[in-house]
């Protein structure tokens, strides 16, 4: 509507439904009144059930919705709805220049904002077209970048984060860091070739050459490709270290669904799961979360989390390490949490992370349901 209004430029089709930018452009509620559901098909159950799902006049089966007599009631029905439909739309009456009031309110009070709100979302896009086309090639005006320098980022670690981010470190430079669920894959930002690297080592005469697949054309193909995989749990794309790419995640504490399963990593790493916890602690004094979710230079694309929350409606999070960018974006509102925590309810809230350059650290604090009453804090560790 805001492009049938000229309100927006036509452009805007291929930024909201570019599957690489990294931003989420909401969109406005429809007026609340005179709506209805339109046509809907059923084509792939119409196959399996042998019969015809939705009202039409066709002769491919004989069960189903396709009876004249049936198609007459439909019809009937159908005007009595438009009836109703269209006393919603006059109840209010009509502007001066002839609008509904409805309308007319909605467009000025709801889409209008939206939409300038939407322009500069669009020019976000434009500058950020440009700068993949500058990051293969030196095409005149290549000088701006979306994200802040590497060197602005103040390397000083505050005291109360210094003994969670050496243990992520540690777990990073001794190779220990798990690999990512592929359900958590599917909402991680990839890398967009795919990429060869030689393995030599000085006393061996061998090389390996190692294949990084490409990451496939659309996150409907990756959730497929991930699904038939049965053996590398990191297939569903290729992702590049430090530059926004995923390297891993994965989840310490308590996790519904009883003993068998339970994080893997809570034994692994007893010394990061307790400094993490009382990390909340310190932060939130009246927080206890049940799980974490611990990130490593991974940026998500725009999602709402599984499931739900139970005991609290909130998430906690704080980005750690010498990063520059990868702000936290909930609901198009910009946050910067490096050292710097938030709440929010990661299970209504459409959040995603802005691209970044460097090592990004993050942690997220929540307690989902099935775990009513369980702290993390009170796991005990033979350290």
């Amino acid at each position: 509507m805001a492009l049938a209004n000229g309100l927006l430029d036509k452009e805007f089709i291929d930024c909201v439904f570019d599957e690489a930018f990294p931003r989420l452009i909401p969109t406005p509620p429809m007026i609340p009144i005179g709506m209805m559901a339109g046509e809907a098909y059923y084509m792939t159950w119409e196959g399996k059930m042998k019969s015809i799902l939705s009202p039409r006049n066709t002769d491919r089966y004989d069960k189903g919705w396709n009876q004249l007599s049936t198609l007459q009631r439909v019809k009937e029905w159908q005007g009595v709805l438009y009836q109703e439909i269209a006393k919603k739309w006059l109840e209010r009456g009509l502007t001066e220049d002839g609008r509904l009031v409805a309308e007319a309110e909605w467009t000025e009070q709801v889409l209008k904002p939206w939409a300038d709100n939407a322009n500069d979302h669009l020019q976000d896009y434009r500058l950020w077209k440009q700068q993949q086309k500058c990051n293969t090639s030196s095409a005149d005006g290549c000088k701006k970048t979306l994200v802040t320098p590497l060197s602005s980022a103040d390397a000083n670690v505050p005291e109360i984060y210094k003994k969670v981010l050496n243990s992520l470190r540690k777990i990073d430079e001794t190779g220990q860091w798990p690999s990512t669920t592929l359900k958590r894959q599917l909402v991680m930002v990839s890398t967009a070739k795919a990429k060869t690297t030689d393995d030599a080592s000085s006393s061996t005469t061998t090389s390996t050459t190692t294949t990084i697949a490409a990451k496939p054309e659309s996150l409907s193909m990756a959730h497929k490709k991930a699904k038939n995989n049965r053996e590398t749990r990191t297939c569903a794309y290729a992702f590049e270290e430090g530059q926004g790419g995923a390297s891993g995640s994965f989840s310490v504490g308590y996790m519904p669904g009883g003993i068998n399963k339970q994080p893997k990593s809570n034994q692994l790493f007893p010394e990061l799961v307790q400094a993490a916890f009382e990390l909340e602690t310190k932060l939130f004094p009246n927080r206890a979360s049940s799980t974490i979710a611990i990130n490593r230079n991974a940026q998500f694309r725009p999602h709402t989390d599984s499931g739900a929350g139970a005991g609290q409606s909130t998430s906690l999070i704080v980005g750690l390490g010498n990063y520059a960018g990868g702000e936290l974006m909930v609901e198009g509102a910009e946050h910067d949490i490096r050292y710097k925590a938030i709440e929010f309810n990661g299970w209504t809230q459409r959040h995603w992370t802005m691209p970044f350059k460097g090592e990004r650290y993050s942690l997220v604090w929540f307690t989902p349901k099935g775990c009513e009453g369980m702290r993390g804090i009170d796991l005990e560790f033979s350290l």
